[in-house]
């Protein structure tokens, strides 16, 4: 009896990650560099929030810009999305959206210029 519960467990456990492998394995990385307007010049704009949504779906978990202001989203499945990016941490702000269609294994996004 002992033996035959194991076995399951092993069955499920490997399914289980199983499901997981093809599920990342069908996923794209999203990455883009946002910059800041400084007059006529721009720099890389670190520091910066940005997340994914789908309609009637969920947003995904955030990723910061780096110094160099590039960001890096991984395990996002393909599809159409607004791509935001959230210049402001008050309360109640609202992100910039931008629409993005997301490709495996990486979907570049062009820099983007933020206030």
């Amino acid at each position: 009896m002992r033996k035959a519960a194991y076995s399951i467990y092993r069955l499920i456990l490997v399914w289980t990650l199983l499901f997981l492998t093809i599920q990342v394995a069908n996923a794209a990385t999203v990455r883009g560099r946002l910059n800041r307007r400084a007059g006529a010049a721009t720099s890389p704009a670190g520091g910066i929030c940005i997340t994914v949504y789908k309609q009637g779906g969920a947003r995904s978990a955030r990723a910061c810009s780096d110094a160099q202001g590039m960001y890096y989203l991984p395990n996002v499945s393909a599809g159409d999305y607004q791509l935001e990016i959230w210049t402001s941490q008050s309360p109640g702000a609202q992100p910039l959206r931008y629409p993005i269609k997301v490709a495996e294994p990486f979907t570049d996004i062009q820099p983007i210029t933020v206030p």
